[in-house]
C-alpha cells in the first residue's frame, strides 16, 4: 500500500529523532525523491514536519494526559502518528476531525493492530475532553508555563528568562514556531540585488529588499523551492539569513586582504566574504570536516568565487607554525549551540542538555585561542555564534580577553545598521526583535 504524505511525515520525524539527521536535509531528499517539490503534497509535508518539531513539548504534554500508561515509554514511531495526528487536530484545518483519526489509525496499524487500537483511543479521548490537559499557572510558575504552551525546553527558558524577563522570553518563544521568510544573499561577483529581484520577479517569486542586509531578498509565498531553479544553478544567490549576511559585513573584508575563515562548514560566510572582496585577494577556508570542505568547494564554484583555497584542520588544537600571524583577519564562526536558529531548525531544542551550552564554551574558547595565533599583528580576530546564551557569547570573550590583552574589543562598525550593535560593539540580532535569526558577534583588534 503506498504511503501516505501524513505517513511519511511520521517516517521522517522518527528518523530525525534516531538518527539525529536534520528535518531539512530529510525532507529536501524526501521532496526530490517522490518529485514532491512545489506541489501541494510537498507543502504539506513540510507544514507537518516542522509543525510538530516546534510544538513537539506541547503535543507531548497533551498526549501524555490521555495514555493510559508510561508515554515516555512509548515507541517512537507510535508517538510520532499521535503528534502528527494532534498536530492536525490542534494547528491545522486540512481534514476533518474524523478523518485525522481514521488516517493515523491506519498508519498505525501497518505498525501493528494494537497500535492502531492505541492511537484510535488517545486521539478520540482528546476530542471527547480537549481541555483535559492543563497547563502550569502563568502567574506563579512561569518557566514552566512557557515551556509547556510554547514548547521550548525548560531549562533553556529558565536561562532566557533570567537574562531578558518575562515578556521578552515570551515572545522570543513565540518567533521561534513562526515560520521563518525564505532569505536570499545576492551574489554580488553575478548579479546586483535589484537585478536579481527583477529576474526572480519575471520567474514568479515576488521579493523584497531585506531589511538590514544590502544583500538580502526575502522571497514572499515562493511557488517552488528556489534552490531548484535555474537562478541557483547558476549561481546567482545563496540561501541565507540576513543576520548571516551581516557577519560578513561585521568582518568588514578589504579587496587584497587574507582572511581565514578558520570555522569554514559548507561555506556560506566564505563565499560572502569573497563578494565582499570583489573575488580580489585570499581566503583559506579552514574546516575538519572532509564532508563539509568537499561542499564548500562545489558551492564556490557555483557562486563563481575563485580566491578561496580549503585546509583540512582542527582547530581544536593548535595551528601549525606555517600559519602563525598570517593573515589579516582570521573568523571564528564557533561551533555552537544554535539556539538562536530554533524556528529553522526546531529539532535543536530537543536534543540540546542544559550542560551542552557550557560544554560548547570550552571549545568555542580553545578554538578562539588556537585561531588568534593567526592574526597578524594589528589584524582582525572575529567571533561569531548563532547562540542566545550569555556563556557562548560575552563570557568567551571576556575569558578570551583576560588571557590574552595584545587583543580589545573593535567599536561598533559602521557597516553594521545601527540597533543591531550594543555601546560595547558587540553584534546581536534576535527573532523577536529584528525576525532574523538569532546571532552575536564581536570584532577584537590586535595590538601593532
Amino acid at each position: 500500500m503506498k504511503k501516505t504524505i501524513r505517513h511519511r511525515a511520521v517516517d521522517i520525524l522518527s528518523e530525525v529523532g534516531k538518527s539525529r539527521a536534520f528535518a531539512g536535509d530529510l525532507l529536501d531528499t524526501a521532496l526530490e525523491e517522490r518529485h514532491l517539490s512545489g506541489t501541494a503534497d510537498g507543502r504539506l509535508l513540510t507544514h507537518l514536519v516542522y509543525g510538530v518539531l516546534r510544538m513537539q513539548g506541547r503535543l507531548d504534554r497533551i498526549l501524555a494526559a490521555f495514555y493510559r500508561g508510561n508515554y515516555d515509554g512509548m515507541e517512537e514511531d507510535i508517538r510520532n502518528i499521535l503528534r502528527v495526528g494532534l498536530y492536525q487536530l490542534l494547528f491545522s484545518d486540512r481534514l476533518p476531525a474524523f478523518a485525522v483519526v481514521d488516517e493515523a489509525v491506519k498508519t498505525a496499524k501497518r505498525k501493528s493492530p494494537a497500535a492502531g487500537g492505541l492511537v484510535n483511543a488517545v486521539l478520540r479521548s482528546y476530542l471527547r475532553n480537549p481541555g483535559g490537559a492543563s497547563y502550569p499557572c502563568r502567574e506563579s510558575h512561569p518557566d514552566e508555563y512557557l515551556a509547556a504552551f510554547h514548547s521550548h525546553p525548560l531549562w533553556l527558558v529558565k536561562r532566557w528568562r533570567d537574562a531578558f524577563g518575562t515578556t521578552e522570553t515570551e515572545a522570543l518563544c513565540r518567533a521561534d514556531n513562526d515560520v521563518p521568510p525564505v532569505t536570499l544573499r545576492a551574489n554580488t561577483l553575478k548579479i546586483s540585488r535589484d537585478d536579481l529581484a527583477q529576474t526572480l520577479a519575471r520567474a514568479d517569486f515576488p521579493s523584497e529588499p531585506g531589511r538590514y542586509s544590502p544583500d538580502g531578498l526575502i522571497l514572499s509565498d515562493p511557488p517552488r523551492p528556489v534552490q531548484k531553479t535555474t537562478f541557483f544553478s547558476e549561481g546567482l544567490f545563496r540561501l541565507q539569513d540576513e543576520a548571516a549576511q551581516l557577519a560578513g559585513y561585521l568582518v568588514g573584508p578589504q579587496a587584497g586582504e587574507s582572511i581565514l575563515d578558520a570555522c569554514a562548514g559548507s561555506g556560506g560566510k566564505t563565499a560572502h566574504l569573497a563578494a565582499l572582496m570583489e573575488n580580489r585577494g585570499r581566503i583559506v577556508a579552514m574546516d575538519r570536516d572532509k564532508t563539509k570542505i568537499a561542499r564548500l568547494r562545489r558551492d564556490m564554484l557555483r557562486l563563481g568565487v575563485s580566491i578561496v583555497e580549503t585546509v583540512e584542520a582542527d582547530l581544536n588544537g593548535p595551528l601549525s607554525a606555517a600559519w602563525r600571524e598570517k593573515f589579516d583577519c582570521v573568523l571564528v564562526d564557533a561551533p555552537c549551540s544554535g539556539t538562536g536558529t530554533l524556528r529553522r531548525n526546531p529539532e535543536i531544542r530537543w536534543r540540546l542538555s542544559a550542560s551542552e551550552p557550557e560544554r560548547l564554551a570550552e571549545i568555542q574558547l580553545a578554538i578562539l585561542h588556537n585561531a588568534a595565533a593567526a592574526v597578524r599583528k594589528g589584524g582582525r580576530l572575529v567571533y561569531c555564534t548563532c547562540s542566545l546564551l550569555a556563556c557562548e557569547n560575552d563570557g568567551v570573550i571576556r575569558r578570551f580577553l583576560k588571557d590574552h590583552p595584545q587583543f580589545s574589543v573593535a567599536p561598533p562598525s559602521a557597516s553594521v545598521p545601527e540597533g543591531l550593535q550594543d555601546s560595547r560593539g558587540f553584534f546581536r540580532t534576535y527573532p523577536h526583535r529584528h525576525g532574523l535569526d538569532g546571532f552575536f558577534g564581536s570584532v577584537l583588534l590586535g595590538r601593532i
